[in-house]
């Protein structure tokens, strides 16, 4: 099991989720077992999202200071965006929930019937032996608009093996999704060509993942923002 980082740890209780039910009595996993791995990629998936949004809006604050600070004279700065308190799913939040999944994955393969097949199928076979079922992924995004210069910012989380991933918007009144680049890494500011120059302009935005050049995933849900000339 290749497991080191917090979207590796996802990838690998999405996995579980729905497969280890039906693998319960050759890996000797208890009731308590299949309820800790719902329970805890609930609040993975769900805290992620969080700081996903915690870091655009913490952008977007800090869009609207320099706008304050030197933007148009005269110009209306936005409010800054609203935070929710954070919820966790399933409270409390246990530390070291990596910990426990490893040592759950390695009691898993001393099931008396645990084999390599079932491993993959959990996600914990050996090293380089298991890759994520693409159907599972699909990536969630948080977009926020610049105060100005046509731009927005797109954080996307749950990239499972992508290694790009590309910005598509839908236009008002359209039904024809484009293309807005391509890009790497966690996040991207986007630049597009508004529809009437200087005037704003509501659009949708989702997210497609690449994997060698391909499609990889499922489409990411679609968000609605208004951009700034």
């Amino acid at each position: 099991m290749y497991v080191k980082t917090y979207d590796q740890m996802i990838d690998v209780l999405t996995l579980m989720k729905v497969n280890l039910p039906g693998y319960q009595t050759e890996v000797g996993a208890t009731a308590a077992d299949i309820a800790w791995v719902s329970e805890t990629l609930a609040n993975m998936v769900y805290v992620r999202d969080f700081c996903a949004t915690y870091d655009a809006n913490k952008k977007a604050s800090f869009d609207i200071k320099l706008s304050f600070f030197s933007g148009d004279k005269g110009s209306t700065v936005s409010d800054f965006p609203t935070m929710a308190a954070a919820v966790v799913p399933n409270p409390p939040l246990v530390g070291g929930a990596i910990y426990t999944l490893r040592d759950m994955a390695a009691r898993f393969k001393l099931g008396p019937g645990y084999t390599e097949e079932i491993g993959i199928a959990l996600g914990i076979a050996s090293e380089g032996g298991s890759s994520l079922n693409p159907g599972l992924v699909t990536p969630t995004i948080s977009v926020e608009a610049a105060q100005s210069g046509a731009m927005f910012s797109c954080v996307v989380s749950n990239r499972a093996e992508s290694d790009s991933w590309t910005v598509e918007i839908l236009r008002s009144g359209s039904d024809t999704w484009e293309s807005a680049g391509t890009y790497t890494g966690k996040s991207a500011d986007v630049h597009i060509t508004l529809t009437t120059p200087g005037k704003p302009e509501q659009i949708q935005v989702r997210v497609r993942l690449r994997k060698n050049n391909a499609n990889y995933g499922n489409v990411s849900a679609a968000l609605t923002i208004t951009i700034n000339p």
